[in-house]
């Protein structure tokens, strides 16, 4: 492991040891939902993402009751306030660490920056609370594994954020691969590609810098900075890092993680859900100046036990990735992109074509020389937080759980890895455990 990620995990230990202090003493409660009980929620991070997540609990409320809504909570009074006019009856906080301390709580939605993900999960799960959190999982592996292993001990309901897990897309995908009509999978491929020529993560709202805020502001302005840095190393105040996040890696892992985590996700329900034998990432700032540390165009590359191997490209100034691509012995389906891209890459249908050697047979078979699957398309966003409801009432494992989160973390994270240390990465699975060669 690198010093850089050495002194990352020192850093998540030591805050998720003080973060939890004072739900230590604690008992790891858990409300007992009636049939009739509404599910109460919490939602801890409220910018870009956390703001979707708000309007999608809104919505899930209002075609099904079920949920209220009793925390809402943000380092930003600017963002908490607008929250907060939207759901007058939750109560507000600036800290998460007195939502966690709420024993009425059931479930939190976490969208802060990557490097609280796992404290924040962590915390909660301890507290005995369910857990919604955007991708990445974590921020590195190694935290992912702890986050797996807790939530398995102590039996809680992690979503990860990965939306196309919730599509009806990939199981069908899948239970056309387990059919035998490609043959062996041997090579996947996918995108997540844009063109935003001022810079990707600098515009829109929640990305632009309101030059009144910080943490000497006051009322609405006020930033608590020290409580945002959390386990991040201890900087002063820089408002591009606070409002432009993902551009930072002690904040985020750029593409791959925010990203190749929607690609490679789904790969792990439609093939098979292994963790990367190898993982290799290459990159570079070809065309962003702006002072930003991730990489604007990147490769992730990977082997899977299950002897197939994956590359997910992407840029952030060219929006025409690799069409997704899933390659047989026999045959290849073709998918529309999983998230953006050109329209003319958005549709609700998998085309597939039989490999020339197996081109008779297919005909034969299927009584044509190319299959249409339809209904494979992108079906937004609800389906997955309904489902989190669904699991957090029924104690069934949701579709995108903290097992597929921790494997998919494995490849995310190796690829940043590799690029910025210019190793190829290997994991040992049976020791769960990051390794290099020669």
């Amino acid at each position: 492991m690198s010093a850089t990620s050495q002194a990352s995990r020192r850093n998540f230990l030591r805050t998720s040891a003080v973060g939890g202090a004072a739900l230590a003493a604690a008992p790891a409660w858990r409300r007992m939902l009636g049939a009739n009980d509404r599910i109460n929620v919490a939602l801890i991070g409220l910018g870009a993402r956390g703001s979707d997540h708000l309007e999608l609990v809104l919505q899930h409320q209002a075609n099904k009751p079920d949920v209220e809504i009793v925390g809402l909570c943000d380092v930003y009074q600017k963002r908490l306030s607008r929250a907060a006019s939207k759901v007058p009856g939750a109560k507000t906080y600036v800290h998460h660490q007195e939502v966690l301390q709420r024993s009425d709580v059931d479930a939190v939605f976490i969208a802060t920056p990557d490097h609280w993900h796992a404290p924040i999960a962590l915390a909660a799960m301890e507290s005995g609370k369910d857990v919604y959190v955007e991708k990445p999982m974590t921020h590195t592996v190694e935290e992912s594994k702890i986050v797996a292993h807790k939530a398995r001990e102590l039996k809680r309901v992690v979503q990860v954020g990965v939306q196309g897990l919730s599509w009806h897309r990939w199981p069908k995908i899948h239970d056309i691969i387990q059919s035998g009509m490609i043959g062996q999978v041997v090579a996947v491929q996918g995108t997540y590609s844009r063109n935003a020529p001022g810079g990707d993560w600098n515009e829109g709202d929640f990305w632009t810098i309101d030059p009144a805020a910080g943490p000497n502001a006051t009322g609405d302005n006020r930033i608590d900075w020290q409580q945002w840095l959390g386990p991040a190393p201890q900087i002063p105040f820089d408002a591009d890092r606070f409002f432009r996040f993902r551009k930072y890696w002690n904040y985020s892992g750029g593409i791959s993680t925010d990203l190749h985590y929607h690609i490679v996700a789904p790969f792990h329900v439609a093939v098979a859900n292994d963790f990367p034998i190898r993982v290799a990432g290459m990159g570079g700032l070809w065309a962003y100046h702006d002072g930003r540390e991730v990489p604007d165009t990147f490769l992730t590359a990977a082997d899977y036990p299950s002897k197939y191997s994956m590359t997910i490209q992407s840029s952030q100034v060219n929006e025409n990735g690799p069409t997704t691509t899933i390659r047989g012995t026999k045959a290849t389906i073709h998918l529309s992109d999983e998230w953006e891209g050109p329209p003319s890459r958005q549709y609700d249908y998998a085309d597939i074509f039989p490999e020339s050697p197996y081109a008779a047979e297919f005909v034969k078979k299927y009584g044509n020389d190319q299959v249409r699957i339809d209904g494979v398309g992108n079906e937004g966003d609800l389906k997955h937080v309904d489902n989190f409801f669904d699991c957090v009432r029924s104690r069934q494992q949701p579709n995108c759980n903290v097992d597929i989160g921790y494997k998919v973390s494995a490849t995310c994270d190796l690829s940043v890895r590799s690029f910025r240390n210019g190793k190829v990465y290997y994991f040992d699975a049976e020791r769960e455990q990051v390794v290099t060669k020669a």
